[in-house]
């Protein structure tokens, strides 16, 4: 049986290489994501044999691995309100909140 004739080119991606690339890129830094303006902390997530990949530290959802682009590292402080407040740091002010939330100990 002959091989079968491969109708769109495959790029073989070595995991460890790649999970080096990201670190090299990330480490130190924060992240966009897609076209957001908004700043991630950088969160390092499990992924592959005890490999691990940038995140944001919110949890923030997302598609992908960060190799086509999905994510950017950025030099930019973090602006993101959840991160902030996950890294005890006070809300920064150009980010405005989607809607009211209930003051501490309100009923």
């Amino acid at each position: 049986m002959s091989e079968p004739i491969p109708l769109f080119p495959v790029t073989r991606v070595d995991p460890a290489r790649f999970a080096a690339a990201q670190h090299r890129l990330f480490t130190g830094m924060r992240l966009h994501i897609g076209r957001s303006d908004i700043a991630h902390q950088v969160a390092w997530v499990p992924w592959s044999n005890s490999l691990t990949l940038p995140a944001p530290a919110c949890h923030q959802g997302w598609s992908g691995l960060g190799a086509g682009g999905e994510i950017t590292p950025t030099h930019q402080p973090v602006s993101c309100r959840k991160c902030l407040r996950l890294a005890g740091e006070p809300d920064d002010p150009a980010q405005h909140a989607l809607f009211a939330l209930p003051e501490p100990g309100a009923p």
